[in-house]
């Protein structure tokens, strides 16, 4: 069976007219991140700016929108912890909203070689790291060997695109992973702490 495309949306057009200009001014925006947050942040930006020029376009303002004021709203929601699609999670330790909003950092789970990462707190104690150290363990043995390696690879900071192409998927579908493996590791703190 064959699933019937939909059309293409009438404000589409309008915005790819933007795009040149709209990512030339995003890359000047990105290039104060880190390198491993740069294209996640491309991305972030460009849909929160389509967001808004179909907005725009669907009140018949789409002549007003001019990629300038598109690329610092979707900088301004990236910043802000605002993604297109998720809700705004300040509880996700790998989210840049948790960063922002709680002033952590993070440090080194796995060998020297900083593989997997731990949320870094005042509230955090020497028992808690253990055994977060123990239990983060335990669930990445619960992961199939591409999950593992996806999350040891995101967890140092690579970028979604480079992470993608080594394990051959899309950018989207490292992003639909990170989400399916947060839940994950939630649902076995759950049954982890349920054992206890």
């Amino acid at each position: 069976m064959q699933i019937p495309l939909r059309p293409t949306p009438a404000w589409h057009a309008g915005y790819l007219a933007l795009l040149p200009e709209l990512e030339r001014r995003i890359d000047f925006r990105i290039r104060q991140l880190a390198p491993a947050e740069r294209e996640e942040a491309r991305q972030a930006i460009l849909a929160a700016a389509a967001m808004a020029y179909a907005r725009l376009s669907e009140r018949g303002l789409g002549a007003l929108a001019y990629p300038g004021p598109l690329a610092d709203y979707g900088w301004r929601h990236y910043r802000a912890g605002r993604l297109v699609g998720s809700p705004m999670n300040a509880a996700d330790v790998g989210s840049r909203r948790w960063r922002r909003v709680w002033g952590r950092t993070s440090e080194s789970l796995g060998d020297d070689d900083g593989s997997v990462a731990a949320p870094r707190s005042q509230r955090l104690t020497p028992a808690d790291l253990g055994g977060l150290r123990v239990d983060f363990a335990a669930w990445l043995a619960t992961l199939s060997d591409r999950d593992r390696q996806i999350v040891e690879q995101l967890a140092r900071g690579e970028e979604s695109r480079h992470v993608a192409q080594r394990v051959r998927l899309s950018a989207g579908r490292i992003s639909q992973l990170r989400r399916e493996l947060h839940a994950s590791w939630q649902q076995f703190c759950g049954e982890a702490a349920a054992q206890a």
